[in-house]
Protein backbone atom coordinates (compact mmCIF):
# COMPACT_ATOMS: atom_id res chain seq x y z
CA UNK A 1 0.00 0.00 0.00
CA UNK A 2 2.83 1.94 0.70
CA UNK A 3 4.61 1.24 -2.48
CA UNK A 4 1.89 2.53 -4.47
CA UNK A 5 1.14 5.89 -2.72
CA UNK A 6 4.29 6.42 -3.57
CA UNK A 7 4.30 5.89 -7.02
CA UNK A 8 1.06 7.87 -7.31
CA UNK A 9 2.78 10.21 -5.59
CA UNK A 10 5.54 10.20 -8.04
CA UNK A 11 3.44 10.40 -10.99
CA UNK A 12 1.92 13.81 -9.64
CA UNK A 13 4.45 15.30 -9.00
CA UNK A 14 5.57 14.00 -12.70
CA UNK A 15 2.90 15.93 -14.05
CA UNK A 16 3.22 18.75 -12.18
CA UNK A 17 7.27 19.32 -13.43
CA UNK A 18 5.94 18.92 -17.04
CA UNK A 19 5.43 22.57 -17.75
CA UNK A 20 8.93 23.67 -15.40
CA UNK A 21 10.21 20.65 -17.90
CA UNK A 22 9.57 22.02 -21.04
CA UNK A 23 10.60 25.47 -20.28
CA UNK A 24 13.91 23.95 -19.30
CA UNK A 25 14.34 22.15 -22.27
CA UNK A 26 13.81 25.66 -24.27
CA UNK A 27 16.54 27.50 -22.22
CA UNK A 28 19.07 24.73 -22.90
CA UNK A 29 18.29 25.21 -26.55
CA UNK A 30 19.48 28.82 -26.03
CA UNK A 31 22.42 28.43 -24.09
CA UNK A 32 23.66 25.80 -26.41
CA UNK A 33 22.57 28.15 -29.41
CA UNK A 34 24.96 30.81 -27.42
CA UNK A 35 28.34 27.89 -27.22
CA UNK A 36 28.27 27.36 -31.30
CA UNK A 37 25.85 24.37 -31.16
CA UNK A 38 22.94 24.41 -34.14
CA UNK A 39 19.65 24.31 -32.13
CA UNK A 40 16.41 23.32 -33.79
CA UNK A 41 13.49 25.44 -32.87
CA UNK A 42 11.62 23.39 -30.01
CA UNK A 43 13.43 20.24 -31.17
CA UNK A 44 11.43 19.39 -34.12
CA UNK A 45 12.66 19.69 -37.91
CA UNK A 46 10.11 21.58 -40.60
CA UNK A 47 6.55 19.55 -40.28
CA UNK A 48 5.77 17.95 -43.32
CA UNK A 49 2.79 17.66 -45.52
CA UNK A 50 0.69 14.86 -44.59
CA UNK A 51 -0.21 12.15 -47.38
CA UNK A 52 -1.84 8.70 -47.83
CA UNK A 53 0.43 5.65 -48.62
CA UNK A 54 0.37 1.81 -48.58
CA UNK A 55 0.66 -0.66 -46.14
CA UNK A 56 4.11 -1.65 -45.57
CA UNK A 57 3.25 -5.72 -45.31
CA UNK A 58 1.11 -7.75 -47.70
CA UNK A 59 0.39 -11.47 -49.02
CA UNK A 60 1.39 -11.37 -52.54
CA UNK A 61 -1.31 -13.55 -55.19
CA UNK A 62 0.83 -16.70 -54.38
CA UNK A 63 0.45 -16.29 -50.69
CA UNK A 64 3.89 -15.60 -50.16
CA UNK A 65 4.83 -12.52 -47.39
CA UNK A 66 6.35 -9.15 -49.26
CA UNK A 67 6.53 -5.90 -48.01
CA UNK A 68 5.18 -3.45 -50.24
CA UNK A 69 6.34 -0.52 -51.72
CA UNK A 70 5.23 2.88 -50.26
CA UNK A 71 4.89 6.40 -51.72
CA UNK A 72 6.99 8.74 -49.25
CA UNK A 73 6.32 12.10 -50.13
CA UNK A 74 9.35 14.29 -49.18
CA UNK A 75 10.53 15.23 -45.71
CA UNK A 76 7.50 13.00 -44.93
CA UNK A 77 10.13 10.34 -43.38
CA UNK A 78 13.63 12.01 -42.90
CA UNK A 79 17.07 9.85 -43.18
CA UNK A 80 20.58 10.27 -42.64
CA UNK A 81 23.75 9.76 -40.76
CA UNK A 82 23.86 11.97 -37.68
CA UNK A 83 21.04 13.82 -35.82
CA UNK A 84 21.16 17.53 -34.73
CA UNK A 85 22.67 17.62 -31.06
CA UNK A 86 19.47 19.10 -29.74
CA UNK A 87 16.83 17.36 -31.51
CA UNK A 88 18.25 14.25 -30.11
CA UNK A 89 18.45 15.25 -26.03
CA UNK A 90 14.55 16.91 -26.59
CA UNK A 91 13.60 13.85 -27.90
CA UNK A 92 15.41 11.08 -26.35
CA UNK A 93 15.09 12.68 -22.93
CA UNK A 94 13.09 9.73 -20.97
CA UNK A 95 10.89 11.51 -19.20
CA UNK A 96 7.65 9.89 -18.49
CA UNK A 97 4.75 12.88 -19.62
CA UNK A 98 7.10 13.91 -23.00
CA UNK A 99 4.65 17.25 -24.03
CA UNK A 100 5.46 17.99 -27.88
CA UNK A 101 7.69 15.21 -28.49
CA UNK A 102 5.58 13.84 -31.00
CA UNK A 103 7.71 12.01 -33.68
CA UNK A 104 10.11 8.81 -33.33
CA UNK A 105 13.61 8.90 -33.82
CA UNK A 106 15.40 5.45 -34.96
CA UNK A 107 18.67 5.17 -35.27
CA UNK A 108 19.74 1.59 -36.33
CA UNK A 109 22.58 -0.90 -36.78
CA UNK A 110 22.33 -3.52 -39.63
CA UNK A 111 24.73 -6.46 -39.70
CA UNK A 112 24.16 -9.20 -42.67
CA UNK A 113 26.43 -11.29 -41.57
CA UNK A 114 28.59 -10.47 -44.64
CA UNK A 115 31.81 -8.79 -43.01
CA UNK A 116 32.85 -7.50 -46.52
CA UNK A 117 29.56 -5.41 -46.14
CA UNK A 118 30.05 -4.24 -42.67
CA UNK A 119 27.74 -2.42 -41.05
CA UNK A 120 24.83 -0.62 -42.08
CA UNK A 121 24.13 2.24 -39.79
CA UNK A 122 21.83 5.54 -39.58
CA UNK A 123 18.41 6.96 -38.67
CA UNK A 124 14.91 7.76 -39.66
CA UNK A 125 12.76 10.07 -38.22
CA UNK A 126 8.82 10.45 -39.22
CA UNK A 127 6.69 13.58 -38.72
CA UNK A 128 3.72 11.31 -37.42
CA UNK A 129 1.55 12.47 -40.38
CA UNK A 130 2.27 9.06 -42.41
CA UNK A 131 4.55 5.99 -42.27
CA UNK A 132 6.28 5.95 -39.08
CA UNK A 133 9.72 5.23 -38.76
CA UNK A 134 9.54 1.62 -37.66
CA UNK A 135 7.55 1.11 -41.00
CA UNK A 136 9.37 2.72 -43.41
CA UNK A 137 12.95 1.31 -42.00
CA UNK A 138 11.88 -2.39 -43.89
CA UNK A 139 10.85 -0.22 -46.95
CA UNK A 140 13.97 2.01 -47.17
CA UNK A 141 16.95 0.50 -45.07
CA UNK A 142 15.82 -3.59 -46.23
CA UNK A 143 14.69 -2.57 -49.72
CA UNK A 144 16.86 -5.78 -51.15
CA UNK A 145 15.87 -8.41 -48.55
CA UNK A 146 17.72 -11.69 -48.86
CA UNK A 147 16.63 -15.01 -47.27
CA UNK A 148 19.74 -16.40 -47.36
CA UNK A 149 21.30 -14.15 -45.20
CA UNK A 150 20.96 -13.27 -41.51
CA UNK A 151 20.59 -10.12 -40.17
CA UNK A 152 21.09 -9.04 -36.98
CA UNK A 153 18.95 -5.32 -36.36
CA UNK A 154 19.59 -2.97 -33.73
CA UNK A 155 17.15 -0.20 -33.05
CA UNK A 156 17.62 2.61 -30.63
CA UNK A 157 14.20 4.67 -30.50
CA UNK A 158 13.13 7.65 -28.66
CA UNK A 159 9.93 6.06 -27.80
CA UNK A 160 8.24 2.74 -28.40
CA UNK A 161 6.38 1.70 -31.23
CA UNK A 162 2.34 2.14 -31.69
CA UNK A 163 -0.15 -0.72 -31.40
CA UNK A 164 -0.15 -0.64 -35.16
CA UNK A 165 3.28 -0.60 -35.94
CA UNK A 166 3.92 -3.55 -33.10
CA UNK A 167 1.64 -5.78 -35.36
CA UNK A 168 3.59 -5.26 -38.27
CA UNK A 169 6.81 -5.30 -37.03
CA UNK A 170 5.55 -8.83 -35.67
CA UNK A 171 4.23 -9.28 -38.63
CA UNK A 172 7.42 -9.17 -40.80
CA UNK A 173 9.95 -11.01 -37.51
CA UNK A 174 7.14 -13.87 -38.16
CA UNK A 175 7.42 -14.22 -41.80
CA UNK A 176 11.29 -13.61 -41.87
CA UNK A 177 12.75 -16.09 -39.27
CA UNK A 178 16.56 -15.18 -40.60
CA UNK A 179 15.85 -11.19 -39.02
CA UNK A 180 16.78 -10.88 -35.06
CA UNK A 181 15.53 -7.58 -34.26
CA UNK A 182 16.10 -5.76 -30.77
CA UNK A 183 14.66 -2.71 -29.58
CA UNK A 184 15.82 -0.36 -26.95
CA UNK A 185 13.65 2.40 -26.16
CA UNK A 186 13.81 5.46 -24.55
CA UNK A 187 10.38 5.92 -23.01
CA UNK A 188 7.64 3.86 -23.16
CA UNK A 189 4.90 5.25 -25.39
CA UNK A 190 1.74 5.13 -23.96
CA UNK A 191 2.22 1.93 -22.01
CA UNK A 192 -0.46 2.26 -19.94
CA UNK A 193 -3.60 1.18 -22.80
CA UNK A 194 -3.87 -1.85 -23.60
CA UNK A 195 -3.49 -1.76 -27.29
CA UNK A 196 -0.47 -0.58 -26.68
CA UNK A 197 0.22 -3.70 -24.45
CA UNK A 198 -0.77 -5.88 -26.76
CA UNK A 199 1.99 -4.70 -28.98
CA UNK A 200 4.47 -4.74 -27.16
CA UNK A 201 3.16 -9.02 -26.00
CA UNK A 202 3.05 -9.67 -29.98
CA UNK A 203 6.61 -8.45 -30.47
CA UNK A 204 7.98 -10.61 -27.59
CA UNK A 205 6.03 -13.58 -28.72
CA UNK A 206 7.73 -12.40 -32.03
CA UNK A 207 11.17 -12.79 -30.65
CA UNK A 208 11.92 -9.36 -30.43
CA UNK A 209 14.11 -8.12 -28.01
CA UNK A 210 12.71 -5.51 -25.72
CA UNK A 211 14.39 -3.51 -23.58
CA UNK A 212 14.25 -0.03 -22.14
CA UNK A 213 17.71 2.53 -23.12
CA UNK A 214 19.66 2.61 -19.88
CA UNK A 215 22.02 5.45 -19.09
CA UNK A 216 25.06 3.78 -21.18
CA UNK A 217 22.79 3.61 -23.85
CA UNK A 218 22.10 6.99 -24.31
CA UNK A 219 25.99 7.79 -24.17
CA UNK A 220 26.30 5.03 -26.55
CA UNK A 221 23.88 6.61 -29.08
CA UNK A 222 25.07 9.86 -28.77
CA UNK A 223 28.71 8.83 -29.76
CA UNK A 224 27.34 7.11 -32.35
CA UNK A 225 24.72 8.54 -34.11
CA UNK A 226 24.93 12.69 -32.98
CA UNK A 227 26.75 15.31 -34.55
CA UNK A 228 28.08 16.04 -31.54
CA UNK A 229 31.33 17.88 -32.55
CA UNK A 230 33.37 15.50 -30.23
CA UNK A 231 31.67 16.64 -27.00
CA UNK A 232 30.59 14.12 -24.44
CA UNK A 233 27.08 13.79 -23.48
CA UNK A 234 25.68 15.06 -20.32
CA UNK A 235 23.15 12.92 -19.10
CA UNK A 236 19.80 14.82 -17.29
CA UNK A 237 19.36 14.36 -13.46
CA UNK A 238 16.73 11.73 -13.23
CA UNK A 239 18.11 9.90 -16.34
CA UNK A 240 18.91 6.64 -14.16
CA UNK A 241 15.24 6.75 -12.32
CA UNK A 242 13.64 7.42 -15.29
CA UNK A 243 14.83 4.12 -16.86
CA UNK A 244 14.35 2.12 -14.07
CA UNK A 245 10.59 3.48 -14.18
CA UNK A 246 9.95 2.42 -17.80
CA UNK A 247 12.04 -0.82 -17.21
CA UNK A 248 9.79 -1.90 -14.33
CA UNK A 249 6.65 -1.16 -16.65
CA UNK A 250 8.18 -3.07 -19.54
CA UNK A 251 8.92 -6.03 -17.50
CA UNK A 252 5.56 -6.27 -15.73
CA UNK A 253 3.75 -6.34 -19.59
CA UNK A 254 5.55 -8.46 -21.10
CA UNK A 255 5.53 -11.39 -17.81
Amino acid sequence: MAEKSRMLTRRKERRENESAEMNKDVKEVKNEGQQGEQAVDNGEVPSAEAAATNGAVANSPNGDFQVEPMELPPFEIISGDRIDPFAFKFQFKNVEYSSGRNKTFLCYLVDKGNTTNGLLRGYLEDEHTGPHAEEAFFIQCLPNYDPALKYTVTWYVSSSPCSACAAKIAEVLKARKNVKLSIFAARLFEWEETEIQAGLKALHAAGCKLRVMKPLDFSYTWDTFVDNEDQPLNLWEDCKENYEYYQEKLADILQ
